[in-house]
């Protein structure tokens, strides 16, 4: 996924109603729920030009309902999912 706003956002991927990751608006700020996280570096001269990503690989159960939720101020983000 990938959200794109001038402040940090909260985001989670649920599975089937379940947290599978969690990025959360803090210091270190992408907490995954079976690994790492992912820190901020600091602020760039341009101004906002990254945005909160994560890429990951889900193996998911039968007939799984996969469902995003947000907390932040307005901006962009997407849910990509493909079948492999």
């Amino acid at each position: 996924f990938g959200f794109y706003t001038r402040k940090k956002p909260t985001v989670q991927l649920l599975v089937n109603g379940e947290p599978v990751l969690s990025a959360v608006n803090s210091a270190s700020y992408a907490v995954h729920h079976s690994s790492g996280r992912l820190a901020a570096v600091g602020p760039h001269s341009s101004g906002n030009i990254t945005g909160l990503t994560l890429i990951d690989f889900l193996a998911l159960p039968p007939k799984a309902r996969v469902s995003c939720t947000y907390q932040g101020e307005e901006g962009e983000g997407f849910l990509g999912l493909r079948k492999m």
